[in-house]
């Protein structure tokens, strides 16, 4: 075997190493189209109390918080809808008078929880804690908690769609969709086509939330009952994920209450690569964190999934490798197919897979009737090209869905909504880079440098 089929063989390894990840991602998205937006937005006036509850450290850095708590304002104007309250938790006393249109709950900066919680579950088990005291130790049940992050824009889908699930009664927790189609013009375009990925894998939140513990929930577009949430509370050790933690607790103590509201809330890509890269580290250390509070099976399918995203990393590098070595006679070949062309470049024989021009030689011998004798060889390059043409063509599929559903609010002209969609497509290898670099350094940190793990830094608004 020489150094180029040894290549070959190593990307090939990587791209199959997703297959799973790609056939669990399809059922979901089979299984959970018709519900993963949620399209029951009749207005019944029976309704529930809901406090809104923005998280920030600070509201001064950018104008987003105004901009989420006008969105709720207006949102259930628009339906009207009129109990309800909204709180923004922060750090920063300042914020006081900053902010208006919300109560403003600001965590003391000498607060200390039981279990030593930080930053985010801190000031979440804060809010709660003042929750408590002001319903003098009952637990309402008719109070409901939707949460947001300091970006968060909330929608009259989202607020017809979560009214929809407490009046049905799906259960006692519950998330939908996001999107990110704020900020697409000032942020990094690889940020934006990255945040693409992230609606259609969000199809398997469905089936991990009707099925769970569920194996990562957000922290946002969460809607959970007050007294649950109370009784669960957020003190559950140091943690960055404290969302997965806090699913594994409510599950631990009520079993499956939980369920899919499908009410989109809508969002912003980080703004910096830099940005990008620290957020999904955190998410990666995060979970690691969260292992040692897991039952055993649970572990695995954790540690199955980040297996992913490492390997996904190491695979979309030899991918951009191998899509930089084979552009132009992959370019000369779809040229080939459309135009009949007759070139074929002399390396791409040695691919050892099926390329897009070997599948049409073959679709036109077996129409034809000259089809060659099927080989051993022959035929596992077959199940080999076929595998690796599924996982890249559900990544490519994934990404584009996820980018419709991101821009679909976003005011721009067709020409460049095409634009975009064209870039998305051209730049997959790159994106995949991007998307999975920070888990494999998250995964190195926390073995190598176990005295990094706390890893925390706020994202540019």
């Amino acid at each position: 075997m020489n150094t180029q089929d040894l290549l070959y063989g190593i990307v090939i390894f990587l791209w199959l190493s997703y297959f799973p990840i790609s056939l669990v991602q399809v059922k979901a998205f089979v299984r959970n189209r018709k519900t993963f937006v949620n399209k029951n937005l009749t207005r019944i006036h029976n309704d529930p109390i809901i406090n809104f509850q923005i998280m920030t450290r600070t509201s001064g850095a950018s104008d987003v918080v105004p901009r989420g708590i006008q969105s709720i304002i207006n949102s259930c104007n628009e339906v009207a809808f009129s109990d309800y309250s909204i709180s923004v938790v922060t750090e920063d006393p300042k914020d006081v008078e900053r902010i208006s249109g919300a109560k403003v709950i600001v965590v003391p900066k000498d607060f200390q929880t039981k279990n030593g919680a930080i930053r985010k579950a801190r000031a979440l088990e804060y809010a709660s804690y003042q929750r408590r005291i002001a319903n003098n130790g009952t637990n309402p049940t008719s109070t409901w908690i939707f949460h947001m992050d300091e970006e968060s824009v909330v929608t009259t889908h989202t607020v017809l769609s979560i009214l929809a699930f407490i009046r049905e009664k799906k259960g006692l927790i519950s998330e939908g969709p996001i999107v990110y189609p704020y900020k697409v013009w000032d942020a990094n375009r690889l940020t934006v086509l990255a945040e693409s990925v992230r609606p259609f894998q969000c199809y398997d939140c469905v089936s991990q939330m009707a099925h769970p513990p569920a194996i990562h929930m957000h922290g946002s577009n969460m809607l959970v009952r007050e007294d649950v949430e109370d009784s669960v509370g957020w003190d559950h050790g140091r943690t960055l994920a404290e969302d997965q933690l806090f699913g594994f607790k409510v599950y631990e103590k009520y079993g499956n209450i939980f369920g899919w509201h499908g009410g989109v809330l809508q969002e912003q890509p980080p703004l910096t690569l830099r940005d990008h890269f620290r957020q999904r580290k955190r998410w990666i250390k995060g979970t690691l964190e969260n292992l040692k509070f897991l039952p055993a099976k649970l572990k695995a399918h954790i540690y199955l999934r980040i297996s992913t995203f490492w390997l996904g990393f190491l695979s979309a590098l030899g991918s951009t490798i191998m899509y930089m070595y084979l552009s132009w006679p992959t370019t000369v070949q779809v040229f080939d197919w459309m135009f009949h062309i007759p070139y074929k470049p002399p390396h791409v024989a040695n691919v050892p897979v099926l390329t897009p021009a070997e599948i049409y030689y073959g679709l036109v011998g077996l129409l034809s009737g000259k089809l060659p004798t099927v080989t051993a060889t022959g035929a596992l390059q077959a199940v080999i090209g076929v595998s690796l043409i599924f996982t890249f063509v559900i990544w490519l599929i994934g990404s584009q869905v996820g980018l419709a559903y991101n821009i679909k609010d976003v005011k721009m002209t067709k020409i460049k909504r095409a634009s975009l969609h064209i870039q998305q497509l051209l730049f997959s290898p790159f994106v995949g880079i991007v998307e999975t670099f920070p888990a494999l350094v998250g995964l190195i940190e926390w073995f190598v440098r176990p005295d990094k793990r706390e890893d925390f830094h706020i994202v540019s608004k």
